[in-house]
């Protein structure tokens, strides 16, 4: 039984000659770790740089880019434009005011609101339609009567 003692153990991770630590004459020391920020500190904003403590781990960091939303521009005369021009292709003119409305909030709508161009031109052109067709059946109604 001489023999096996001296063997080295294959299996069993208890003793001491089963593995070897290359540290095993230097003294331990503990880790470490860098300082983590407190999680309600101050947090740059997503253009600043980041310091080399505020990501230890290298994961993703908590500033995300900020999307800002355009604010919507006003298309309030471009609409009524539009709305009037509709009213008066329906009725056909026989209500003078909303044709002559049309003509001129459109014309107002193109100096102010760029973003409402192709409403204030669409109540610009049924506006202009249905007053060139009734200055038209006027004209022809006053050479019909001579």
């Amino acid at each position: 039984m001489s023999g096996t003692e001296n063997r080295p153990p294959f299996n069993d991770p208890k003793h001491p000659g089963w593995y070897t630590d290359p540290n095993a004459g230097q003294a331990q020391q503990p880790p470490s770790w860098p300082d983590a920020p407190h999680p309600y500190a101050y947090r740059p904003g997503p253009d600043a740089q980041p310091y080399a403590s505020q990501q230890p781990y290298g994961g993703p960091d908590y500033n995300q880019p900020m999307y800002y939303t355009p604010q919507a521009q006003p298309k309030g005369l471009s609409i009524a434009a539009l709305v009037l021009g509709i009213i008066s292709v329906v009725t056909f003119g026989f209500v003078l005011v909303p044709q002559v409305l049309a003509i001129v909030f459109g014309h107002i709508a193109l100096g102010k609101e760029p973003a409402g161009r192709s409403m204030a031109l669409a109540g610009l052109i049924m506006g202009y339609a249905v007053a060139g067709i009734w200055c038209l059946l006027l004209f022809i109604g006053v050479l019909g009567s001579m």
